[in-house]
């Protein structure tokens, strides 16, 4: 074969097909990698717009507490950006305690986070017969977010497997992994509890406009002093919102 510009063009083209081939193989690998977290790393689209469903009726509510809670949710939006947590967490005191800091469970959970006795004394909360920091903006939400932190890096950055520990914790959610093998949280069996939960932190997420509702400018938090607590009454015109998991 002749040394032609076209045949040296086309020795060329055909040297980069192995080049090509592994790029297009890389290429499809890592969109199997997200295709499979799209998947697996969520619950199933119709199970969140169930939940979306429930949640719907109490939009006009849920926005109302949160704006009315804003300093509290800069605060904690601050707190996540500082130990790269996802923004979105800022919805779990809302899907807990629908941000009042003097709930408590029937099971013993209590405060913002409604974490339960074991789980705040892990992470450094006092709880005695004159005093329980669970019911304290500032603490509570400290040893909040350090658990999370735990639960997140536990779990490998898997928002889905870290709000599934959050409920029903993490030796639970352990369990299941072993059992099935995997860790892609649509291929667990978890209670229903658990799974109802999780859909419905994505559901409220879907409902709520996080970027309305933290605060451009982040105050000090100091400046409402380290008892600082959310108005726990509902406000004048929006009937009493209960705790979300709830509903």
């Amino acid at each position: 074969m002749k040394n032609t510009p076209s045949n040296v063009s086309l020795i060329r083209s055909l040297s980069l097909l192995p080049f090509l081939h592994r790029r297009a193989s890389a290429f499809l690998f890592i969109a199997s990698l997200l295709i499979s977290q799209a998947v697996y790393g969520q619950p199933q689209t119709q199970a969140i717009q169930q939940q979306v469903a429930l949640l719907q009726p109490y939009q006009e509510q849920i926005n109302k507490r949160l704006t009315h809670s804003q300093a509290l949710v800069g605060h904690i939006a601050e707190r996540l950006t500082k130990k790269s947590l996802p923004k979105s967490l800022i919805l779990i005191p809302m899907l807990e305690s629908s941000y009042n800091t003097q709930a408590v469970s029937h099971a013993g959970a209590a405060g913002l986070w409604q974490l339960i006795p074991s789980t705040a004394k892990r992470f450094g909360l006092k709880i005695d017969e004159t005093k329980d920091e669970r019911f304290n903006a500032h603490e509570s939400t400290d040893a909040a977010l350090d658990y999370l932190a735990f639960l997140y890096n536990k779990f490998g950055e898997d928002l889905s497997l870290t709000l599934a520990a959050y409920n029903a914790g993490e030796g639970r959610v352990d369990r299941a992994i072993r059992r099935a093998k995997t860790n892609h949280y649509s291929s667990l069996t978890l209670p229903t509890e658990t799974t109802q939960y999780v859909a419905r932190f994505y559901a409220l997420n879907q409902i709520v406009n996080l970027g309305e509702v933290i605060p451009q400018r982040l105050k000090s938090y100091a400046l409402f002093g380290s008892n600082f607590t959310a108005n726990n009454q509902p406000l004048v015109d929006l009937k009493p919102l209960p705790p979300l998991i709830n509903l």
